[in-house]
Formats: structure tokens, sequence, C-alpha cells
């Protein structure tokens, strides 16, 4: 997968010869729904004899437009560049969010995208908008603009996916459910346990296992309390841990004997579910 800045990608359009499967949104937790509309796209490009692209932002544009309360992240860009891989995308274009870029009207924005490569179809999710507020698109207008800018172009809309409890899947839920400490209604919107990406932070090692201090985490941590883990290191091995997360800090003690510390370094802490509280 290969991972391009929008605004470079338009002002040197090195794919515009390229026909594309092309999906749109704020993917900033990679829930069951995002996946189903990603995998969609990857599935009609396979189809079509198509390359995909991914097109998201960097931040969400809500959170930083202060339409919605700032939360911290539910995976890092490493986690996020993984998952894609995973899936199958070809191409991640990613957008650095701004108060201009957000004054591009639908049309503005959807101009850029087909000058940048040639779509042949859309995938969106049953609530997308783009664009300026005053001149924001959905699907129905989508599909407008696109037989303009590209015609011919499908676009596909697949339908939300559904909890068991019968509320749709979105980040904003499971950012709820993880401050709520509902791992398991996590992990089941995720389609994986929720995951730390420890690789960028500093810790150090003290009598009963590995300390970190949280403040400068980008992640959303679930609430205070002694978790069953599993950490990933490194070397591709896994140990068995109890994570205890405090208001400043994590601790993470092995169930067994300690790792090889100094050979391997932490990856990712994947939490399984509470044990107690702390």
């Amino acid at each position: 997968m290969k991972r391009y800045d929008f605004m470079h990608l338009s002002a040197y359009p090195v794919l515009w010869q390229q026909s594309m499967s092309v999906c749109i949104g704020v993917f900033d937790g990679l829930h069951s729904g995002h996946q189903a509309i990603i995998k969609r796209c990857v599935d009609l490009a396979k189809k079509q004899d198509l390359q995909s692209m991914v097109i998201t932002f960097d931040k969400n544009p809500k959170m930083l437009m202060k339409t919605q309360p700032y939360h911290s992240k539910l995976a890092s860009d490493a986690q996020i560049d993984e998952l894609l891989e995973n899936i199958g995308v070809d191409h991640l274009v990613v957008i650095d969010f701004s108060a201009d870029f957000s004054k591009l009207t639908a049309e503005e924005f959807l101009t850029l995208v087909c000058a940048f490569c040639q779509v042949k179809v859309m995938v969106v999710g049953e609530d997308f908008r783009c664009g300026a507020p005053a001149s924001s698109a959905g699907p129905v207008q989508l599909q407008e603009y696109l037989a303009r800018l590209s015609p011919g172009a499908l676009v596909e809309i697949p339908p939300f996916v559904l909890t068991t409890n019968g509320e749709i899947t979105s980040s904003s839920l499971v950012r709820k459910k993880l401050l709520e400490g509902a791992l398991e209604e996590v992990q089941s919107m995720l389609g994986r346990p929720y995951e730390l990406d420890l690789v960028a932070y500093p810790s150090k090692f003290i009598e009963e296992g590995l300390l970190y201090r949280t403040a400068s985490f980008m992640q959303l941590l679930p609430p205070s309390g002694v978790y069953d883990a599993l950490l990933l290191l490194s070397d591709g091995s896994v140990v068995e841990v109890h994570a205890r997360l405090g208001e400043d800090e994590l601790l993470i003690v092995p169930d067994k004997a300690m790792w090889d510390w100094v050979a391997v370094r932490t990856k990712r802490l994947s939490f399984q579910a509470k044990r107690s509280i702390s």
C-alpha cells in the first residue's frame, strides 16, 4: 500500500491515468462499519480490474471544527496502515484537514479527487457528507456530481452495520463504550480487541514490571482498573500480562516470566477483559 498527502497528490497527480475504486470517510477507528465500506471498495476494484483507494483525514473534521467534543484517537497511524494493508487497499490518501480545507465546496473537493485518478466507483457510508456545510453533498448529490466529473462512475452505499443491540456502529459509540469500560462491546464493534500502540512511548522497568506515563499517549484509554491483556513484542512473540491502568500511569506486569526486555521492545498492548478495580 502506498500513502499520499491529498494536496501533494493534487499538485503531482501521478495516478491520474489509473482507473480507481475510491472510498471516502473519517475512518478514525476502523470499526466494522468502516471496514464494510473499505472491503466493498476493494472487492469492486478486484472484480473490475481497478486499483483501490481510501481517502481519509489525519484529524477528525468535526472535532477540529468543534462540532463534536474532542477525544483522543482510537488507533495510531501505524495501526490504521496495517489494518488497511490487511484488507488489501492499494492507495491511502490522507487529508491534512484545516480551516482552509473546510471551506472547499463539495464540487471543488470532488473535482480534486477526480483530477488525480480515474474514478470508476465511489463507495461511501449512508451518513456521508463532503464540502463546506452551506454547499455539502450527501450520497444522492454525490452521484449527480460524479455524472459530470467522471461520467459512468458508480456510487455504492453499503448499509449501516448494527450492533447486537440494534445501534448503528460508529466511532462515537466505540469511544462511549470504551470510556465505560465495556470492552466486550468495543471488541464486537471493532472486530478485534482494543489495542494501544506503545512503539513511540518511553518506559522504564521497575521491580513489578514495565511502567509507562500516560500523559503523552495519543490514544483513548479505558477507565482505571486492572485488565487481562496480551503484549505483542517487536520479535512477533506475544506475552500474557495484566495491565494496571491508573490516572496517569500504566504498569504492565507479566503473568509468568519477564520477557527479554534487553533484546526486544514492546509494540502493542491488546486489552482482553477487565479483571478488577484498581
